[in-house]
This record gives structure tokens, C-alpha cells and sequence, in this order.
């Protein structure tokens, strides 16, 4: 997962323009970080969702592990060992992306976001009530 980077650093007052703007704005990179971030922040912010990448690759790499441990036991399993062993590097790797994506958010992004959450959280429920009467 890359980053989106924004031209602009997010503030409140660029989070509430960006909220207050039509669908043109929703496409610019300030919008889209921004949307980024606030999901981040919704799942428990950076620091957990880092542990929580640690924690889901631990538990599949030692499912997998196992898998693999017991089907080493077994004749002609050679192709199927090989195959979880690749399943476990795509995983490391896929953990490793998602830890430096977002190692790629900053601190201050994260609060600033956070200080403005229900806002935009208000801006989702207009945006579906808006969505129910169309």
C-alpha cells in the first residue's frame, strides 16, 4: 500500500475546507490522505494498527508452520510445502508494506485527524443521509 502524499499539510482548518468542498476536492491528494489517515485513526490509530499487523502475522506464519510441520512428515508433499512456505514469505511481506505504510503517517497527522474526528464522521452521515433522499 503506498502512501498518498498531500501537497499540503492537514490542519483542522484544511480538514474542515476539504469536508466543505465539492467532489472535485475528494480526488486531491490533501482529500485522500486525509481519508487515509481517518481510517487509521478510526481502527485504534498507528500504534495499534501496527501490533495488529505483528500480531495477524504471528498467528498466520504459525498456523502456516504447522501446516507445513505436519505435512513434512508426509511423503510427497514436497509441492504443497513449498507452496505454504511461499504463502508465508508473501505474508512477511505484505505485513512488512503495511507497517511502513503506515510508519509514513506522522504523529501530528494522526492527532490533528483525531481532534477533528467527529467532523468528519459528521461529514459521512450527511453524505449518506444526502445519498437516501437522491
Amino acid at each position: 500500500m503506498k502512501t498518498t502524499p498531500a501537497t499540503q499539510p492537514l490542519t483542522p482548518e484544511l480538514i474542515r475546507e476539504l469536508l466543505q468542498s465539492d467532489a472535485q476536492t475528494r480526488e486531491s491528494a490533501e482529500y485522500v490522505r486525509l481519508m487515509e489517515i481517518y481510517c487509521v485513526v478510526k481502527a485504534g490509530g498507528i500504534a495499534e494498527q501496527i501490533e495488529v499487523a505483528r500480531r495477524l502475522e504471528a498467528l498466520e506464519k504459525a498456523a502456516l508452520q504447522e501446516e507445513i510441520k505436519a505435512l513434512s512428515e508426509q511423503a510427497g508433499s514436497d509441492n504443497r510445502v513449498q507452496a505454504l512456505e511461499q504463502e508465508i514469505q508473501e505474508l512477511e511481506q505484505s505485513i512488512a508494506v503495511r507497517i511502513q505504510y503506515l510508519s509514513t503517517i506522522r504523529a501530528d497527522e494522526e492527532a490533528i485527524v483525531h481532534s477533528c474526528l467527529s467532523e468528519v464522521d459528521a461529514y459521512f452521515k450527511e453524505r449518506v443521509s444526502r445519498g437516501m433522499e437522491e
